[in-house]
Parts: structure tokens; C-alpha cells; sequence
């Protein structure tokens, strides 16, 4: 039987030359927290400037708003009496945000208690809780514990899937609530779009875990945008003697000069300067501070974090201006959108700028002659010797942009009618890449990459002869250049990012490795073409703009930190594995996410909770060391019943899918769809055997488990693994490379797309009061041909595509209001925008529609086809719920689950 181990060997580490620790922030509302010792009182002086500032240095994606809950959504369930916390409770927070501009601290009174011993690796010893006097009354942040949790689930907590089979919610799936934390005090713990765990609950032993058949890993997304951050100034950033975690709102205060940590629960000494409120000049309550408020907060570190001064942000652009590559056109719009966003690129004063051109030569590019306001062309003809033999003045290619940006505005309008009549049809990009090395090596850097066919000089040449007509056996590089070159990037703080343009094979796989060890991303437009492909233009273009003006962290390295009973063993990701618990990260950059497989080495038994904590540390574009950090605690059960009840079936279909990913490059996609599919079987196999109630033709299973089956069915149908060569060989790789990168919210869309009834709009849909105006939200449906009716028109967004269906029969009311035609049969087969009407049925549409853009930060390309079109597969592909030529229907995947459980 092919399944995953999910508690498998630790990663043995690869080991760079070098690396730095550093992270980078970008324009959230941010709350700045200055301890500087400038004033009174003595002898720890201090100045508390909290400011909020709403920075507009670089975009921003809009925040989606959160759907409301369905009345009757699933609550997940309070920790029962037996699972008390070994941390003191902790004062609820002032009534303010994390961006206001005063923290009005109130003093609270301590009570002392006797001295506890504490060493590294200890088991946790609960202290006597210290109360503090709020006037008058004790209060708690976190909830109160229940006595009726360890009973079985009521029947409105389980699901029978074979006899509801509509079990898709109508509006978004929400992550589960902490089980720690009331409702009001969710703060506590960082928010779940940045670190989620697959259990909410964590089992007290390897075999309470092994017997759930659950996957155990933490999801991170790290250096996601964040609407609000506080920033905390200073001199001293407070951390465990032992297992050097960051103090955090679960550490237990044991009195005014002493915390013990949440994760080792070593005892440690807390400075004099952290009981000090600047508000006040006094020193009180060190719980007021924002470390042990908030799961989420970023240091501005000193020079002990710094491994070198911080380095210029360095910007290096190779362009492939092969033939082929200026016969799609992107080579204009690339050029006018750098030209529009040259103020908005990451950076200070120190900021550097260089491109390279590349077909069977290279071209370097002198931007350095202010005096005469021109640029200079130089060529290397003879790539057979080293190219990097013949590297030109480089000062030159590379130059401050401040001062240099008239000459680089006049080299972007010029670059396209350099080559627009070329004929060289070939590709020298490993020459390229090699040469962005040595020009990039002593200060690091970003390289990006804008590449049309596969490079076939050497050196990285690739075999062109590759079809992809069938169905590889393992979805792996072909050669181990860009592994090894990317490996030489990581090592001197270079990351390479690709954006793929190509219309015929492109050995995707193989190129990727270049970003994937160095910390960097792939972008995939297949088949692009200015003028026949505009959808695929207006993604290019909208995903180029985002990169540009994104923030940036530099020379980063993350690290997570959990209780020595857990262990650490595989991370999920682009970035290069330095030991099993460091990754180290060259860039960073906020639509970047990764997964970490956990195991369970030794008992909990001794433990309530378990905290995990990741620290992001990076040098800011601005040349600021910075180190943020998130914290998330969870409650640790011995019941099973806990375990899969308070599981979080998102996060556990994310984790599954990068594990899915890395079988299919390193062994079998087909062992990798049947151990996808044993992962259904195994998982309700757990939940049947634990619910005594289970009727012979039945298939109860926890409501937070019920997506399941649904989920795995869908990644076994999608485009990284559905079976047959219905899946070209590149975009096969390019999805297996998504499973391993994207944050969930947005893999869960590529997996399991939002179907929309579109002409329910105006009757049947969510309300949501956006400002002055209304949002209407139509209700989500199951993915099958039973909710498409030829008289309606349906919104599917994949994330990636928003594909609009219309039906045949739909009322001519509908398509005057909406496209301004008179019928149906106006309708062209195919078209990429949609018309604003002043009417309230087009305003309701085009509202909804923007809302679904904005609520990502990668572009999207709209896509409207008629029920009659000949692209109507792309939107029928996705009807995963129904059956297909080689893979089962929803319906009978639950009977197949069925069967193999009680065999």
C-alpha cells in the first residue's frame, strides 16, 4: 500500500558557504515601540514613541474580508477541564489596537511567589497563579475550561457523508478559532493565514497520533502582508536562556523578575527595562507589553544579529531577446511596466540596477554615462570559452538607480527596437546565469529571469527532443546544472526568480531548481502572445507590477522552534535546508509559504500545550535588520475524539499535497495518487473505529474532517496529478511546484475552486456592507454538471483563472443587462472583458467580480466563454465532483472508501 510517512528522518543538512540572518517588512499599519533610554525615570531611562504610520512605499494586495459564518457553522470544541494551562492566566489586553497611536497602560499590583526551579528540557511545573487586580476583578484571557468536552461529539458534530453529500459550506471556509484563546483574545496567537497546524488539538503520544492516521505539520507564510505589525525599537530583545525562543503571551510570569519559557520551560531572568510602561514612567505589569499581547510582533535588532552591514538592494534582469521570444511581445510590456514602477522597486539611496540580453550571445548593458545620458551595448560573440572571462567594466552593469535613472528609462524604451528584427533562435541562459554570479557575488541579490524556449547552449543546455505527449513515470530535472548553480546562489545570498513565457516545452522541471534551492519563485505563462493570448497580457503584467513594487527581505534565514518532545523532519518550500531546523532564504518575499512535517519523539504527557515559533530574520530593503517572529500554542489531548474533531481539513489537504508533490519528484506520481487516496481511507478508517454509534452503510465522520474524501478526490483529478497525458509535462511540473509554495487559501482555490451561481446575485446571495456600498456574494456550489443549468451563468475562480459560463438558455434580460447584447446567440464564443453598464444588475456583478481580483495578490485573467464554445473544457475540467474517463465520482470514491474500510 503506498501512503506518506509523516514521521519519518530528519532532512540530513546541506550546508551553504555562507549565509546571513535577515527579514523584511513591508507596509502594514505599524505600531513602532521605542525603548531608546532617553529619559526618566533613572535608572532605566526610556523613550515610548508609539506612532501608527500607513506607509505607501510599495503596493499592497487589498485584504479579502472575512465571509460571516453561516448560522450554522461548525464551533470548534473548549478544552476540557483536564487540560488546564500550565501558564498563569494573562491580563486581557487594553482597549486598543495594534495601530493606535497610545497604549494607555493600566498599573496592576504583583503578587510574588516562591522561587521554582527551572532547567533546559524540563517538564513543566505549574507555578501558583498570580492575579493581577483589575479593578477589583480577576480576568482571564484564556477561555475557561469545560467539563463535557471528553464525551463523545453530539450528532450535530458528525457527518454522514454517503447520506449528505452537499457538504461544501456556501460561503469560504474560515481556520479554525485557537481552542486556547476566547474569542476576544484570538490576538494571542498569530493569525492562522500566517502559521496553522494540520491538528488543532495535538496527540499526547506517537501512537495516539499514529492511530488518528492524521498528518502533523505546521503551514507558514511568514512574511505574508499584514494589515497592522507592531515594531518594537530597542536595545534589548528578551529570549530563552536555552532554547533562545522569543518571549511570547504563553510564557508564565512568576513573579517581577522571572518568566518561564513556553516552549523549553527553562526559568529565566527578566530585565528591569521590560516592567517599564513609557506611558506612565512607572514600572508595572510586564503582560501590557506588545511581546506577550500580540502572536505576531517585529524587532529591529542590533548588530549582534548581523553577520556583515546590511548590503544595497541589488536588481539584475536577464532577458532572453531570442527570436522567438520578441515575436510574443513581452519584451514591450516587460520595458513599459519596469519604466512605470523604477520609483516603486524596494530600496534606499544604495539601490543597484543591471540587465543582461541573451540569444547565442550575451549582451551587457553600460548605464553608467550620466554626461551624455546614453548607454553603451557590449557583446561576447564566443560563449564556447568562460563568458565570465569576458565581463566588461562592471561597475558599469550594475548602477545606483537614483542617480542613474534617466539613462535606464531611455535603455527600457530603446531595448525593444534593438531587437526587433533578430534571428537568433537560440538560448545561452546557463552563460547568463553564470555571469549574474559574478556580478552579484560580493553583495547578493535578486536575479530575474524572463525566458521564452528552452536554453539549448551550453553550458545548461537541455534536450529539446523531450515530448510531452506522455506520461513521464517521475516529474524531475533532466539535469543537475540549475541545481548545482542554484546551490552556488545560495551560498553568496543570491535568489533567481523565473518567469516562464514559453509556447512549446520548456523543460520546466529542471529550470525550476534554479529558484527552489535559492530562495525564489517560478511564474508560468503558457502559450503567451501580446495579441493572441490578451488574457495571459493582462496577468503578465498585473503578476510583473506586484513583483516590482512587493516588499523584499534579504539575505533571511527562518527558523522553527517547538518543545524538545517534537521533532522537526522535512521542510516544504524554495529556500536551502542549512540544518534540520534552519532554512535559509537568500530572498524573501510575501507571497512565499512553506510546510513543515512534525513528529512526536516522547510522551506529552506532562504537557497542556505545545508552542511553536518561527523567526524570520532578514535585512529590510531599507537596510534594516529586523526579525519577526509568530508564535501559535496549541492544547495537547490524550482523546482521539479531540484530536479529530478539532482537525483542520485545509491545512491537512496543503500538507498532504506538498508531501503528494515530493513523491512525484522523487519516486512515482502514481504512488503518489494512491497514497492520496489511502489518506482518505486511512483517516476515516481512524474515525470509524473510534465512533461506537457507526451504522453498517454509513461513513460518520467529525464535521471538521468531512472535506476530506472531497478534497483528496480533487488533487488526484488536477493538473499536478491526474492521470493519463491530459497534463503537458510542464504544466504537470509547474502545479507540483505550486503544491510546495502557494499559501493554502490560494492552493485550496487551485485544488477546489469557487463555483458561483452568477444569476443568483440579486436573490439569493451574501450581503456584506463594504463602506458605503453593498457586496453581494451568490452562494457557493458543489463542483458538478447537477448545479449547471443552461439557463444560468456561473463565476469559476481557480485562483489563477476566473472563467464566466454562460449558458445557452440563459434570459435575454440577463445578457442585455450584463453584456449589452440582445440575446444569446450575440454573445461572441470567446471574450476577456466584460462591459460596465450602469445598471443594477451589471454594478452588482462587476462588484463582485473586483472583490474576487483583489482578494490575491497574483494576477488573474478573466476568461468569458459560451456554453457552445470550443474552450468549454476549461471550465468543465474542473467538475471534479463528477465522474470522468479515468478516475471515479465523488459519490463513488465514498463508496470505494466504503468498501476498503470494512474489508
Amino acid at each position: 500500500m503506498n501512503t506518506f510517512n509523516t514521521h519519518g528522518n530528519p532532512t540530513p543538512p546541506l550546508v551553504p558557504s555562507g549565509y546571513n540572518m535577515n527579514t523584511s517588512t513591508n507596509s502594514p499599519l505599524q505600531t513602532t515601540y521605542n525603548t531608546n533610554q532617553n529619559s526618566t525615570p533613572p535608572p532605566l531611562s526610556h523613550t515610548y514613541n508609539s506612532s501608527s504610520t500607513n506607509s505607501t512605499a510599495f503596493s499592497q494586495p487589498p485584504t479579502r474580508p472575512m465571509y460571516p459564518a453561516p448560522s450554522s457553522a461548525y464551533r470548534p470544541q473548549p478544552i476540557p477541564q483536564t487540560m488546564n494551562q500550565n501558564t498563569h492566566p494573562l491580563p486581557p489586553p487594553p482597549p486598543t489596537s495594534a495601530s493606535s497611536s497610545t497604549y494607555p497602560y493600566p498599573q496592576q499590583n504583583y503578587t510574588s511567589n516562591p522561587p521554582v526551579a527551572g532547567y533546559p528540557g524540563q517538564p513543566p511545573v505549574a507555578p501558583q497563579p498570580m492575579h493581577y487586580s483589575m479593578g477589583g476583578s480577576t480576568a482571564a484571557a484564556m477561555t475557561q475550561p469545560h467539563n463535557n468536552l471528553h464525551g463523545p461529539p453530539s450528532n450535530n458534530d458528525m457527518v454522514d457523508l454517503l447520506k449528505e453529500t452537499d457538504v461544501v459550506s456556501p460561503y469560504a471556509e474560515e481556520p479554525p478559532m485557537s481552542l486556547l484563546l476566547s474569542e476576544e483574545n484570538q490576538q494571542m496567537n498569530c493569525n492562522p493565514e500566517v502559521m496553522r497546524c494540520s491538528l488543532n488539538v495535538i496527540p499526547q503520544t506517537k501512537d495516539l497520533l499514529n492511530k488518528s492516521r492524521l498528518p502533523l505539520g505546521v503551514l507558514i507564510h511568514p512574511f505574508k502582508d499584514l494589515e497592522s505589525l507592531s515594531v518594537i525599537q530597542g536595545s534589548k530583545i528578551v529570549r530563552c536562556d536555552s532554547c533562545k525562543s522569543y518571549i511570547n503571551p504563553f510564557v508564565s510570569f512568576l513573579d517581577n523578575t522571572r518568566w518561564r519559557c513556553s516552549i523549553c520551560f527553562r526559568v529565566n531572568d527578566l530585565p528591569q527595562e521590560f516592567l517599564f510602561d513609557p506611558v506612565t514612567k512607572t514600572y508595572g505589569d510586564p503582560s501590557r507589553r506588545p511581546e506577550v499581547r500580540f502572536g505576531t510582533v517585529e524587532y529591529t535588532a542590533t548588530a549582534d544579529y548581523m553577520a556583515r552591514p546590511p548590503q544595497p538592494a541589488m536588481y539584475l534582469f536577464l532577458l532572453d531577446v531570442s527570436h522567438n521570444a520578441i515575436q510574443t511581445g513581452y519584451l514591450q510590456s516587460f520595458c513599459d511596466i519596469l519604466s512605470e514602477n523604477l520609483n516603486s522597486l524596494p530600496g534606499d539611496a544604495r539601490t543597484k540596477i543591471g540587465f543582461i540580453t541573451y540569444d547565442s550571445r550575451l549582451h551587457y548593458y553600460d548605464l553608467s554615462d550620466r554626461s551624455n545620458g546614453t548607454f553603451r551595448v557590449m557583446i561576447v560573440p564566443d560563449l564556447d570559452n568562460k563568458p565570465e572571462d569576458f565581463l566588461p567594466m562592471p561597475d558599469g552593469l550594475l548602477v545606483t538607480l537614483c542617480e542613474c535613472k534617466s539613462i535606464v528609462e531611455t535603455f527600457l524604451n530603446e531595448l525593444p527596437k534593438l531587437y526587433q528584427d533578430n534571428n537568433e533562435t537560440d538560448s545561452a541562459l546557463g552563460s547568463a546565469l553564470q555571469i549574474a554570479a559574478k556580478l552579484l557575488g560580493q553583495t547578493g541579490g535578486r536575479v530575474t529571469v524572463m525566458q521564452t524556449r528552452i536554453p539549448n547552449l551550453n553550458p545548461g543546455a537541455l534536450n529539446e527532443s523531450v515530448s510531452g505527449g506522455k506520461e513521464p513515470t517521475v516529474i524531475g530535472p533532466t539535469s543537475d546544472y540549475y541545481k548545482k548553480l542554484s546551490l552556488d546562489y545560495a551560498s553568496l545570498q543570491i535568489a533567481c526568480d523565473l518567469f516562464l513565457l514559453n509556447s512549446h516545452h520548456i523543460d520546466l522541471a529542471t529550470l525550476s531548481c534554479i529558484a527552489k534551492y535559492s530562495g525564489g519563485e517560478v511564474k508560468y505563462y503558457p502559450g503567451f502572445h501580446s495579441v493572441q493570448k490578451p488574457h495571459e497580457v493582462e496577468r503578465f503584467e498585473n503578476d510583473l507590477r506586484r513583483y516590482l513594487q512587493r516588499k523584499i527581505g534579504f539575505e533571511a534565514v527562518m527558523r522553527l522552534r517547538s518543545p524538545p518532545a517534537l521533532s522537526i523532519h522535512t521542510f516544504h518550500g524554495s529556500g536551502f535546508v542549512r540544518s534540520v531546523d534552519l532554512l535559509v532564504l537568500p530572498n524573501i518575499n510575501p507571497d512565499a509559504a512553506f510546510g513543515i512535517q512534525v513528529s512526536i519523539e516522547d510522551t506529552l504527557a506532562s504537557y497542556t500545550s505545545v508552542t511553536f515559533q518561527v523567526a524570520l530574520l532578514y535585512t529590510s530593503s531599507k537596510s534594516e535588520r529586523r526579525i519577526r517572529v509568530h508564535t501559535l500554542s496549541l492544547p495537547v489531548s490524550s482523546s482521539l475524539t479531540e484530536i479529530c474533531g478539532n482537525a483542520d481539513q485545509e491545512a491537512i489537504t496543503s500538507l498532504v499535497a506538498k508531501m503528494a508533490a515530493e513523491r512525484s519528484m522523487t519516486s512515482s506520481i502514481y504512488e503518489a495518487r494512491d497514497a492520496m487516496s489511502n489518506v482518505s481511507c486511512d483517516i476515516l478508517k481512524a474515525c470509524l473505529s473510534n465512533n461506537i454509534s457507526n451504522r453498517a452503510f454509513s461513513l460518520l465522520v467529525p464535521y471538521s474532517l468531512r472535506l476530506i474524501p472531497l478534497y483528496m478526490l480533487s488533487m488526484i483529478k488536477s493538473t499536478a496529478f491526474r492521470a493519463g497525458s491530459a497534463s503537458r509535462i510542464d504544466d504537470r511540473a509547474f502545479y507540483l511546484e505550486l503544491c510546495k509554495t502557494l499559501p493554502t487559501q490560494y492552493l485550496m482555490q487551485i485544488f477546489y475552486p469557487d463555483l458561483y451561481p452568477l444569476h443568483t446575485i440579486e436573490d439569493k446571495s451574501q450581503i456584506i456592507q463594504d463602506g458605503e456600498d453593498e457586496l453581494h456574494i451568490p452562494q457557493r456550489v458543489h463542483l458538478s454538471f447537477r448545479n449547471i443549468d443552461s439557463h444560468g451563468a456561473y463565476i469559476l475562480d481557480t485562483s489563477e483563472y476566473i472563467y464566466i459560463y454562460i449558458g445557452k438558455a440563459v434570459s435575454d434580460h440577463f445578457v442585455q443587462n450584463v453584456f449589452n447584447v440582445q440575446t444569446f446567440s450575440a454573445l461572441p464564443f470567446d471574450s476577456y472583458s466584460l462591459p460596465e453598464l450602469e445598471n443594477p444588475l451589471s454594478m452588482k456583478i462587476h462588484n463582485f467580480l473586483s472583490y474576487l481580483i483583489q482578494s490575491r495578490p497574483h494576477g488573474v485573467a478573466i476568461h468569458i466563454m459560451r456554453e457552445d464554445s470550443s474552450h468549454r473544457h476549461l471550465f468543465t475540467r474542473y467538475l471534479v465532483d463528477d465522474k470522468s474517463e479515468s478516475t471515479m465520482s465523488y459519490v463513488e470514491f465514498l463508496r470505494y472508501i466504503r468498501e476498503q474500510i470494512v474489508k
